[in-house]
């Protein structure tokens, strides 16, 4: 009798299905270039809306939150019609930051996250009725509970997934030869950027870019007030904060000349 195909894997299932080993899973994992889906057999009565479709005041509210109770999350309504996913996605997806954040947690409970990625990488936020949805995650024995190494993730990751769009997409950048959480993130957004705008991205728009879709991934910017705060320290005193990782405009600038793919024409 023929099985039908397995959508789920864990760390011993995926490792099969790469053709590598368990180390190399957890390793991929761990620089951000696989990502963990998160289970929702056990949520009902749910609808997925993206990010980007809600209102600039729901997304302002839901990015300032830190660690909210459910009781935060019902006092948030979303009013009006809004544009659904349809069919709700099989899978969904927490970022690098975001599994690192959940494996540091100290919190009882776990760690609330209410802003998802889809397969491509779109926000996208989980709603019953008329108000967000959390899943708390908490890591037990090594493993984050609730999540699973999805099979669609897994083609992405390894290039077995069928291209639907025949017409490539422009690429501005790629990771340096040995790349790093900041350089993979970097490259991530820059080619959105020039994917979306047609153009080079410039360091300061960038930053407001990485600003606006890379908070989920651990960036922000500083106020002028943080960095000239003489008791802030030497390593937070630069204005653009990536994960922890600080920048200035000119090292964000000198980034993405260093990544930015040379051509013949090139000097």
């Amino acid at each position: 009798m023929a099985l039908p195909q397995r959508e789920e894997f864990d760390l011993e299932g995926a490792a099969d299905y790469l053709g590598c080993s368990v180390g190399d899973v957890i390793y991929y994992l761990d620089k951000g270039l696989l990502r963990l889906a998160v289970s929702t057999d056990h949520l009902w009565e749910l609808y997925a809306v993206l990010f980007a479709d809600l209102s600039s005041e729901l997304q302002e509210e839901l990015k300032s939150f830190y660690n909210p109770d459910g009781i935060d999350l019902i006092r948030i309504k979303i009013s009006g019609s809004v544009n659904t996913i349809e069919p709700f996605p099989s899978s969904i997806y927490i970022t690098h930051f975001q599994r690192n954040k959940v494996k540091d947690t100290v919190h009882e409970l776990g760690e609330p996250i209410w802003i998802f990625q889809d397969l491509e990488g779109e926000e996208l936020t989980i709603w019953t009725d008329k108000s967000p949805r959390a899943v708390w995650l908490y890591e037990e024995d090594g493993q984050i509970t609730g999540t699973y190494l999805a099979k669609e993730e897994l083609d992405r990751f390894s290039g077995r997934s069928v291209e639907q769009d025949t017409k490539p997409k422009p690429v501005f950048a790629v990771p340096p030869e040995k790349p790093n959480e900041q350089s993979w993130i970097i490259v991530k957004y820059a080619n959105q950027f020039y994917e979306e705008f047609g153009e080079i991205p410039k360091p300061k728009a960038f930053a407001k870019y990485l600003e606006e879709h890379a908070k989920g991934e651990g960036f922000r910017i500083r106020s002028d007030e943080e960095v000239r705060n003489p008791d802030t320290k030497p390593s937070e005193r630069y204005k653009y904060d990536l994960n922890d990782y600080g920048m200035s405009e000119r090292s964000l600038g000198r980034a993405l000349r260093e990544y930015q793919i040379k051509d013949e024409t090139t000097n």
